[in-house]
Parts: structure tokens; sequence; C-alpha cells
């Protein structure tokens, strides 16, 4: 991973850890970890908190990035997405505050603390699982190519290893089931 786009992660992960904000680092990043590398000019995060601690977020940040505070707290009060640009590297930052449902309480339990390089810290990722099912989910809603592409190639890196019950299971729920078998086919599992 480039040194710019870890610093930017980094900075924006510690300000979290600090706040005691539950987060994971999803997107092509998380997919890039557990598949194939795929080049990212931005990172994508999930994390629930309240609008008041999005604000202190906000101000934790400033001002080596551009984010303001009422705008990152309605984004907390409306469960969106708001994107956060670093002027030191001038890379973007995609918050997704999710809403406190059972799928995305179970997707914070279930992250993983992975090292993404010899000098990163313990960084906090949606499991492989839950990146397929988060890009099943977005491929949903946008009809992207691109979303099918990482959620594959996620499948073909982690193969059997990866928990098809869990898979099978949330998929039932999310209204997902026929992509995640169209997906294991095409990845050949």
């Amino acid at each position: 991973m480039e040194n710019a786009l870890l610093d930017t992660l980094t900075a924006t992960v510690n300000v979290l850890d600090e706040l005691g904000v539950p987060y994971a680092i999803t997107g092509s990043v998380a997919s890039s970890v557990y598949g194939e590398p795929v080049v990212s000019q931005d990172v994508d995060l999930i994390l629930q908190t309240t609008p008041e601690k999005a604000r202190m977020i906000a101000r934790q940040l400033q001002p080596r990035f551009y984010c303001e505070e009422n705008m990152l707290a309605e984004a907390a009060s409306r469960s969106s997405l708001i994107n956060i640009i670093d002027n030191r590297t001038s890379l973007k930052v995609d918050l997704s505050f999710v809403p406190n449902t059972a799928f995305f309480r179970d997707i914070l339990a279930r992250r993983l603390e992975t090292r993404i390089g010899s000098d990163s810290p313990g960084l906090q990722f949606v499991s492989p699982e839950d990146v397929v099912l988060m890009k099943l989910l977005w491929r949903r809603d946008t009809q992207s190519r691109k979303q099918w592409e990482n959620a594959l190639s996620v499948v073909r890196g982690k193969g059997i290893s990866l928990d098809w019950k869990y898979l099978f299971e949330q998929a039932r729920t999310l209204g997902l089931e026929e992509d995640l078998i169209k997906l294991r086919d095409e990845a050949g599992i």
C-alpha cells in the first residue's frame, strides 16, 4: 500500500481510536487485503457514532482534514456517507455512518485487526465475509461491475476458508442469496 494512503488512513483511525468510535476499513482497501490488489485513491470506513461524537471527530481531524462539524453530525444523524479530504495527501476518506442494525453491529463485532505493512499499526478491517456481503449490497444499489469484481477477488483469494455458512445465512437475510451463488460459481468454488 502506498505511503500516502497509509498515512491518511492512520491519521483518520488514530482519531477514531482516541475517541472510542468503532470503525472498520472496507471498500477497495479491504478487498485488496483479502483478494487481488486494487489501486485505490481513497479510503472507505464504516463507523457508528452519535452526532455529538461526529462533531468531536471533525474537531480532532481539523486542520489536517477538510471536514465540517455540522456536515459530519448530519451524516451521523442520517446514517449516511460523507467525504473528508486530507489536506496533506489530497486523498479522500469516505466515512459511512452506518445505522445501528443487527447486520452492522455484527460487522463491527466481527472486524479483524490487521497490519498492512511493517510500519503499520493494527487497523480494524471488515472481515473478508463482510467485505463480500457489503460489496454485493452496494452492487445491488449501483449495478457496479467494480463492486462485483472486488467481491469476486475476495472469494477467489479466500476460497473455501471463507465462512460460507455465515455468508449464506446473511445473504438470505439481505436478499443476496442468488448473487452469492453466482459469485461462488464464478470463482469456481
